[in-house]
């Protein structure tokens, strides 16, 4: 699968008081921060990989599982990784029962070169391979079937290596539009509670507004993965000083605004 820059990533602004002062205005590029976009999976796919290894470190995810399904058994005209989130619903039941809670667990999603999803998982429990067989049989999984202990150095590596560009393609080729690539349990807060914030988005690019301001500061400028090639940076962010009256939010929170000259 080919990635594309999605339409319209980075053309759009998000703008806001900086630390909450009214008289100081930053100015960020909007991007689209999606798998399929050639200009954001590289930063994403760091920061995954990060929050991943800052997540089983603190958690003691320290046992990596993987789960694979018998094709035999997806129902037709049933897509294999919506059979398996199933399948891996059920298979929570069966785990919470036999340790008495829920586990703590960050999954992500793979598929193999004939289209059948499998799932891999980091754990923070010891789980028997013949129970973990057996269990993941008779929800309505495959044979195979594999779990191990990883020490916290290598930990990123054994499930962060399903998130590589080729990988994420791949996975893209047969995932549709809007599925997910990883998931976690619900004691765990991947990206955590998002702040409330007074930013607001703006239909001009970030070049318009550095163009027409006269004094900027705090310039941020970035190698784009569509841009490399060139060697060419595009500016990613700045502040400059801001009078509030220039400044009018309509209903749809989509405006222009004139920086002080």
């Amino acid at each position: 699968m080919q990635q594309k820059r999605k339409f319209g990533c980075g053309n759009f602004s998000i703008v806001g008081p900086v630390n909450d002062r009214l008289d100081r205005i930053g100015c960020a590029r909007l991007m689209c921060n999606t798998y399929g976009c050639v200009r954001c999976l590289p930063k994403k796919l760091r920061r995954v990989r990060t929050r991943i290894a800052q997540i089983a470190s603190e958690q003691k995810l320290l046992k990596f599982v993987t789960l694979t399904l018998d094709p035999k058994k997806i129902p037709q005209g049933v897509r294999s990784e919506r059979y398996l989130r199933q399948t891996w619903r059920k298979m929570r039941v069966l785990l919470a029962r036999r340790f008495g809670k829920s586990i703590s667990f960050i999954g992500v999603l793979e598929f193999q070169k004939s289209g059948v999803a499998h799932l891999h998982l980091l754990v923070g429990v010891y789980i028997p391979q013949e129970w973990l067989s057996n269990a993941w049989q008779s929800v309505g999984g495959g044979k195979i079937v594999d779990i191990r202990q990883v020490n916290i150095q290598r930990v990123v590596g054994y499930l962060t290596c399903y998130l590589t560009n080729s990988k994420i393609a791949h996975t893209l080729s047969f995932l549709p539009r809007r599925g997910r690539i990883f998931t976690c349990s619900r004691s765990i807060s991947f990206w955590g509670r998002k702040q409330k914030t007074e930013w607001w988005l703006c239909k001009q690019s970030i070049d318009g507004f550095h163009e027409s301001a006269s004094i900027v500061e705090n310039e941020r400028w970035e190698f784009l993965e569509d841009f490399k090639p060139f060697g060419l940076e595009v500016l990613m962010y700045f502040e400059l000083l801001f009078n509030p009256k220039n400044c009018v939010k309509s209903d749809d929170h989509l405006t222009n605004f004139a920086p002080t000259q």
